[in-house]
């Protein structure tokens, strides 16, 4: 077992010296605060204590081979006497393998305390009880630091106390608090930097005592601190290191106007009412710190609830103008007392919100803008951040910046009048520009923002921006797929004699659908040279600018073979051909496909009807429906589809209904549609016309569907008049 690990498990061990001349080998921490400077490890004690006094005794035991008790007077030749009335003493034992081999001496503590019958004994013990109950109760570091200044101060006799507080990591301590020291003196060294070579910071640097008994201890020790020490009349100072465990607190310091002894028993009990303190500072640390970090989650924890219902908000079916004029609404409610959004239209930035929780402030600063127009290249302002895009933090709204800002001192005293405190203003930043700006202030409530707050807020911008952004993106792709649509159906359908049409679109609700251009289309148009009428549905498989390539290919290679004078299953084979063109011969869309030609006479309509895989036509006749069941496989599939032409005869009142499947395949709350629903529900439109059935279809449909079409819709009836 080596020294150190011999001192390491004896509690009351000082330290171990070898040989004759008792160089200390290993030196325990209670050691180095006991003895101080006076013992030191890898030093002769022959050395650094005088002869005679403890050395005699450690002679004496090193050289009779018995445990030798060091004398209460002895040990006053190192400065380690007690204050009168206490007793202690110092046991020097052999080391080594026995009697005649005898390697050096294990110095532990007897006893530490007041004699038996002292009634200082008694007082101190009361004295040290009360210290501790008060520290139990300080919550807070400041409360430590007061009660040690004072209470601690006093318990010991120290005439004045100055109380350090070290941040973890920190290179510097803070005072604390502290007592019998002059204001100037404390200003002064309100903060210290830690510095090797000065009392306090050796203390706190090594976790030392550091002892200074007298003015001449500080001119010897410290003579660049001395001034300081002994400059208010105090002689003697005690640094002590407020340390639990591996945590360094901090450091005390007690001073006293009269030089002090301090003996072993006074430095044990001086060390002992620094680590109460320390203990008690340690506590009120880490309760600070729960509180902190309580405080803090509850923070984090209403911050991500008010994003998360700005985000609501930012999502919400509404104008940009109302959702910028809500979102100020509830910026108002829980993180300011201001709120104001500017917007970018165009070259201008124009404000379209300010909210306060009281309308009659808002009214106030609306009359104010009125009479005082704000100047649009006023810097730091709002407009000058929607279009420089770099944000704007003030902790402290300075008035300096109200008086240039104001336009005569009538203004002045207005603007002055709201209160402004404190204010960020933070761009509305997408896709790297500005669409915006919006400014946060802080006024009666009294609180302020810091750079801290740049985040939150900066979270809070972003999502207003994405959201505006995205709803600007959604308005643009809305208007491209509208004329779009409106490019792959007819403006309106021909008149066609003895007939009426009627036909109906309508794309998939926009928020079950990402895609606004849909696949379905329905066209009449008129083949002059045979004298008859075109009609067709189709629905191609998908949405998007794909589908709306192959549903415009669809159209037009109708109108041209049409032309031609081809029949209808001729005119659905030469669209299949044109669509394996169209994609190199790999079959990665298809389409549904119903197209007939209409002829009218004089008892009614000829249809001749051809189907390529699309839901079956429906003819209303009176009150009774057929269903048009034709076989036929997909279009844009097979290089020779399986094509059947059929003739319908319509008399008059007779109707033919046309649909894609976002009729029949229609998901409710009940299931899908179907194909029974729907002959039920025409039937039900006897006597109807052309128009009324495909609103009363599409009416159904939607309803079926609580209003939101999953799917697009089209329609094309067509009846043979009366």
């Amino acid at each position: 077992m080596t020294a150190a690990d011999l001192l390491s498990v004896l509690p009351d061990a000082l330290a171990i010296t070898v040989g004759a001349d008792h160089v200390v080998e290993s030196l325990s921490p209670r050691g180095g605060q006991l003895f101080g400077t006076a013992v030191r490890p890898g030093h002769p004690i022959r050395e650094t204590v005088p002869t005679g006094g403890l050395v005699a005794a450690l002679d004496a035991a090193y050289r009779n081979g018995e445990t030798t008790v060091v004398p209460h007077g002895v040990l006053s030749s190192v400065s380690v006497e007690a204050a009168s009335g206490w007793e202690f003493g110092v046991s020097a034992s052999p080391v080594g393998d026995g009697p005649r081999h005898i390697s050096g001496l294990l110095l532990r503590v007897l006893t530490v305390g007041p004699a038996e019958g002292d009634p200082s004994r008694n007082s101190r013990a009361r004295e040290f009880q009360r210290l501790t109950e008060q520290l139990s109760s300080a919550v807070t570091p400041a409360d430590v630091g007061r009660l040690t200044a004072t209470a601690a101060a006093a318990l010991i006799g120290a005439d004045a106390c100055v109380v350090y507080g070290r941040a973890e990591g920190a290179d510097e301590v803070e005072s604390l608090d502290h007592a019998g020291w002059p204001g100037d003196t404390v200003d002064r060294y309100r903060r210290l930097p830690l510095q090797r070579g000065r009392p306090l910071s050796d203390a706190v640097l090594t976790g030392l005592p550091v002892w200074l008994e007298d003015a001449e201890q500080w001119q010897s020790s410290y003579p660049e601190m001395a001034p300081v020490g002994v400059g208010e009349g105090h002689q003697a100072s005690a640094c002590l290191p407020l340390r639990v465990e591996d945590r360094e607190l901090g450091a005390v310091v007690f001073s006293f106007y009269r030089p002090q002894a301090f003996g072993l028993a006074e430095r044990e009990y001086l060390l002992a009412v620094a680590a109460l303190c320390a203990q008690a500072l340690d506590r009120a640390r880490l309760y600070a710190a729960e509180r902190e970090a309580r405080a803090a989650a509850e923070r984090e924890r209403d911050r991500m609830s008010f994003l998360a219902e700005a985000s609501r908000l930012m999502e919400a079916p509404l104008s940009v103008e109302e959702r910028l004029r809500q979102f100020g609404q509830l910026a108002v409610k829980g993180i300011a007392d201001w709120s104001a959004v500017h917007f970018v239209r165009g070259t201008h930035v124009e404000r379209v919100s300010v909210a306060h929780l009281d309308p009659a402030k808002v009214a106030f600063l609306e009359e104010l803008e009125r009479r005082y127009p704000p100047d649009p290249d006023a810097p730091g302002g709002a407009i000058e951040v929607a279009r420089s895009g770099v944000p704007v933090v003030m902790s402290d709204v300075p008035d300096e910046l109200l008086v240039a800002s104001a336009q005569d001192e009538t203004h002045l005293e207005l603007i002055r009048a709201i209160g402004l405190r404190s204010a960020i203003v933070m761009p509305l930043l997408s896709r790297g520009r500005s669409l915006g700006a919006l400014t946060l202030v802080h006024a009666e409530s009294g609180e302020r923002f810091t750079d801290d707050d740049l985040t939150f807020v900066g979270q809070l911008a972003t999502t207003a921006a994405l959201a505006l952004d995205n709803a600007a993106l959604y308005e643009q792709q809305r208007t491209v797929a509208r004329t779009l649509q409106t490019a792959l159906l007819p403006a309106e359908l021909p008149d066609v004699p003895g007939m009426q049409c009627a036909g109906r679109y309508r794309p998939p609700s926009p928020e079950l659908t990402d895609v606004y251009v849909g696949g379905d289309l329905y066209d009449i148009h008129e083949d002059v040279e045979r004298g008859r009428w075109a009609l067709t549905v189709a629905d191609v498989c998908g949405k998007g600018p794909q589908a709306a390539a192959l549903t415009a290919l669809i159209r037009h290679t109708v109108h041209a073979e049409v032309g031609h004078g081809y029949a209808p299953a001729d005119v659905v084979r030469r669209v299949n051909t044109a669509m394996l063109r169209h994609h190199g011969g790999a079959r990665v869309r298809f389409a549904t496909m119903v197209h007939a030609a209409l002829t009218v006479g004089p008892t009614g309509a000829a249809v001749t009807l051809v189907n390529g895989g699309h839901p079956p036509g429906l003819v209303l006749r009176g009150d009774r429906v057929e269903s048009i069941a034709v076989p036929g496989t997909l279009v844009g599939v097979y290089p020779d589809p399986s094509l059947t032409e059929i003739e319908i005869h319509l008399g008059h009142g007779d109707t033919l209904v046309l649909y894609t499947d976002g009729v029949t395949e229609a998901h409710g709350p009940r299931g899908f549609y179907g194909p029974e629903p729907l002959e039920a529900l025409l039937a039900t439109f006897a006597g109807k016309s052309a128009d009324a059935i495909a609103d009363g279809i599409l009416d159904e449909v939607s309803a079926f569907q609580n209003g939101h079409l999953r799917d697009d819709v089209a329609l094309l009836v067509v009846q043979v008049q009366r």
